[in-house]
């Protein structure tokens, strides 16, 4: 009889340190969390689940108490025999359980737990076989058992039940023919009605053995209710219902405990009542409360494990959050790369330049840019292939991010047309770096093969040759196309900046 369990406990403690995300911390709100990021409870016997046991023990054997008060202090002559109120009570009992039986009903035609099954089967024949204690209340100095039979044959059919039902619990949904079967339930409708008859018959027919069979129904439903409490404490259910259903049977017990040791209609007799009522109140909290939540009594979860879920439910999701945020920079990398040589694409580098400017402009700062073309790379493509023309521009970038620092910016804005960011450089330093670089790619080796290149490059500065985006790309393009008519394998900045070739 294992109970269904939810989620897995192991990955709580790995990630109870986790940090939760924005979005848990809205869902959640600050109270939950401050449960979640409370350390596990120690597993094992510890004080406080001593105490815990203990005091849940002593709420179930109240009843005990109050009977072992009542033997002590009563006055056997004193009796309460009222009629009208006896019959108000049990009209009230009857009505709760019929209620209780179709709400334990519609929770077994949703979840088809078997254990709802028998629960169900409980009620109704409590409810079938208790009925006519109440009818006959007034046959009682007439026919006493006609009257007082029908009292722990209705307990004996509920603990046998309730008992089927453990049995039953943790095993596999019925089918939904078997849920709507109208032939099932007609047939135990008419079982207990049947019951109903032959006590009647048999309270007329054999009232001398009507003592003995009051007293073995009545310690069979102290002996189904005890096993059954036996039965929950080796087993331990998960759900916490099983809890109310575990201090039910324990009253049902007592109750039945307490009609053997009474007699009708002493004060220890209507002790036994309200015995068995509080037992039926908490079996019936449970079944409604598990109506208003999932509709079965094996997935409705103690707080302990709501909390364990949550702590793994959070985890999972700061871990979702963290690949997520991950994906999000791989994503802001590829966007803002050049796939092939690794260095900003156009769009970041147009970002990294309108941002610059503007801080150039803030500031006063000095800034240059560089555009860079490949000489005759088309001659390398056609000759030696695309996959030599992509190691070329591979080195290229490889050999100038050597002489760049890292405030600069390399950018790829062409096929074989590159730029470079020079923040706080002025024409003078840009034309050096300038130089460095062509210098550079024409003396890269090839030893594994790959054409020799070189490069011609235009040069712009910022408030010198203009002070917005578009007016810098033009004149840095303007004098990179000045140095491929000089000849390529040039530089050309402002004025007197303009580098030769030199080669």
């Amino acid at each position: 009889m294992q109970a269904t369990r939810f989620g897995p406990r192991g990955t709580v403690e790995e990630s109870a340190a986790a940090r939760p995300s924005a979005a848990i911390t809205e869902a959640l709100g600050p109270e939950a969390l401050a449960l979640l990021e409370r350390p596990p409870a120690a597993d094992g016997f510890t004080v406080t689940r001593a105490c815990e046991l203990l005091l849940l023990a002593a709420f179930a054997a109240v009843p005990l108490v109050a009977i072992g008060y009542l033997l002590y202090f009563r006055d056997p002559r004193l009796v309460f025999e009222h009629h009208t109120f006896h019959e108000a009570a049990i009209a009230v009992a009857i009505a709760i359980s019929a209620f209780i039986t179709f709400v334990t009903w519609r929770c077994y035609r949703s979840s088809g737990e078997p254990f709802l099954r028998w629960l169900t089967l409980s009620f109704l024949g409590f409810t079938l076989v208790y009925a006519p204690h109440g009818l006959f209340t007034r046959a009682a100095h007439d026919n006493l058992w006609l009257f007082l039979l029908y009292g722990p044959l209705s307990r004996f059919v509920m603990a046998a039940c309730l008992f089927a039902g453990l049995l039953a619990y943790g095993r596999p949904a019925d089918h939904r023919a078997t849920r709507d079967s109208r032939a099932f339930w007609g047939a135990w409708i008419a079982a207990f009605v049947v019951l109903d008859l032959l006590v009647a018959a048999a309270t007329h027919a054999l009232p001398q053995a009507m003592p003995a069979l009051r007293l073995i129904t009545e310690y069979g439903a102290l002996a189904l209710a005890l096993l059954g409490v036996v039965a929950m404490l080796a087993s331990r259910p998960g759900s916490p219902l099983m809890l109310l259903y575990a201090l039910a049977l324990a009253f049902f017990a007592q109750s039945s405990f307490a009609f053997v040791l009474a007699r009708p209609w002493d004060h220890l007799w209507w002790l036994a009542h309200a015995i068995s009522a509080g037992g039926f109140l908490l079996l019936g909290y449970g079944v409604l409360h598990a109506y208003h939540t999932t509709r079965s009594f094996s997935l409705v979860f103690s707080h302990d494990e709501v909390i364990d879920y949550l702590r793994a439910a959070k985890a999972h999701a700061d871990e979702a959050s963290e690949r997520l945020r991950q994906l999000n920079d791989v994503l802001l990398r590829l966007a803002a790369t050049d796939p092939l040589t690794g260095i900003a694409n156009r769009r970041h580098f147009i970002e990294r330049t309108e941002a610059e400017i503007a801080r150039a402009a803030r500031s006063g700062a000095a800034l240059s840019l560089l555009a860079l073309d490949l000489d005759h790379f088309k001659q390398v493509n056609d000759r030696h292939g695309h996959a030599a023309g992509d190691r070329v521009l591979e080195r290229f970038c490889e050999t100038i991010g050597a002489l760049l620092r890292p405030s600069d910016v390399l950018g790829r804005v062409g096929g074989e047309e590159f730029m470079v960011l020079l923040p706080d450089t002025g024409p003078v330093d840009g034309a050096a770096i300038a130089e460095r670089i062509r210098a550079a790619v024409a003396g890269m080796t090839s030893g594994d093969g790959l054409p020799q290149i070189t490069t011609s490059i235009g040069l712009a500065c910022h408030a010198i040759d203009g002070d917005t985006l578009e007016a810098l790309l033009r004149v840095a393009d303007d004098r990179l196309y000045r140095a491929k008519h000089r000849g390529r394998n040039a530089v050309v900045g402002p004025a007197a900046a303009d580098r030769p070739a030199s080669d």
